[in-house]
Order: C-alpha cells, then sequence, then structure tokens
C-alpha cells in the first residue's frame, strides 16, 4: 500500500517537472537525529513557482542499524525569509507518512507501524550556481525530536554562459540559474 502511495507522489513530481522547467532541483542528503541518535539519507525533488516559496516532494531512510528503523515520505513548503550576499535563509514546513519498521520492540504501548508526522524548521541554502548546498534543522512534533540535515541540490535548466563575442578579451559569463534569484 505504501509503494502505491509513493508510485503516485513520483508520478505526480515527474509531471510537474514540464511546469517548472527552468526551476527544477533534484538532492540528497545526510541526516542526524537527535533524541534517537540516528543516522538517515534524504533524496528531494524540489519545484520553485517563485522567488518566495518551494515546494518539495521528499523522502528519508534511517537504516536498520539504528535504534528506530523507518523511512519518511512527503511533502514541505520552504517559504524565503532572507537573502543575505549568495545565501537564502527559509522557514519550512513538512508534512511526511512515517513507516516505523522495527515498532514491535519499542517499549512505548502505542507503538504503530504507520504513523503522521508534522516537521517546522529553519534552513539556509547557497543561492547561485547549479549545486546547491543546504543545511536544515527540524522539530518533529508528533515525536517531539529534532534532526539536522545537510546536502546538495542540483537545479536543472542552468546555463553555461557564451563567448560573448568580443575580439578582444574574450570572457565567459556567469553561471546563471532562475531559482532563488
Amino acid at each position: 500500500m505504501v509503494k502505491k502511495y509513493i508510485l503516485i507522489i513520483t508520478i505526480f513530481c515527474f509531471s510537474l517537472q514540464s511546469s517548472y522547467a527552468d526551476g527544477v532541483g533534484v538532492g540528497a542528503s545526510a541526516i542526524y537525529n537527535f533524541q534517537t541518535e540516528s543516522f538517515g539519507a534524504g533524496f528531494r525533488l524540489n519545484f520553485m513557482p517563485s522567488n518566495m516559496f518551494r515546494i518539495i516532494p521528499q523522502a528519508a531512510y534511517y537504516p536498520s542499524f539504528n535504534k528506530i528503523h523507518e523511512y519518511y515520505a512527503g511533502v514541505g513548503l520552504e517559504l524565503n525569509l532572507f537573502k543575505v550576499q549568495k545565501y537564502n535563509f527559509y522557514l519550512l514546513g513538512h508534512g511526511a507518512f512515517n513507516g516505523w519498521l522495527n515498532h514491535e520492540t519499542s517499549e512505548m504501548k502505542d507503538a504503530e507501524y504507520g504513523n503522521w508526522a508534522l516537521e517546522a524548521g529553519v534552513g539556509i541554502v547557497k543561492n547561485k550556481g547549479c549545486f546547491r548546498p543546504f543545511a536544515e534543522f527540524r522539530y518533529n512534533g508528533n515525536w517531539k525530536e529534532t534532526n539536522a540535515r545537510v546536502g546538495i541540490m542540483f537545479v536543472f535548466g542552468c546555463k553555461k554562459g557564451r563567448f560573448s563575442g568580443r575580439k578582444k578579451g574574450r570572457k565567459r559569463s556567469a553561471v546563471s540559474c532562475p531559482a532563488y534569484n
């Protein structure tokens, strides 16, 4: 059943790509959960319909070597707060389905496989170039835990400059990307 929802979200995300061809990114991140002392990996798509906000379908997986073996799949929204030189600072909100794979080993009496989680947080992203490093700090209201993410995103639609056509002192123009500018 969960695979069905992931497939639907994936098809939806790729169908949106044609709508946002100049502002679509794909990224990966490393995650650390402070309360469970767990390491995970994240994957995201990044749709940028405006300079103010982004729609971020994403998934995260915490492998079985952690105390908590789980995954998340959902959608987040990011809202730009302000820009400092080459960096954007943003607020984020994220809702996701949480599949807790080893819930039966928990001492919590209400532990279940399927849960819903809401997260809020802050982030920073480099807003120039096609490769965009980012960092986020999030709070999960359902489990009352915090996590930090660091990663990199590649933005499609970036164009390397062409020679300017001047005969003397030909220079390449800077890399330009429509997102975050």
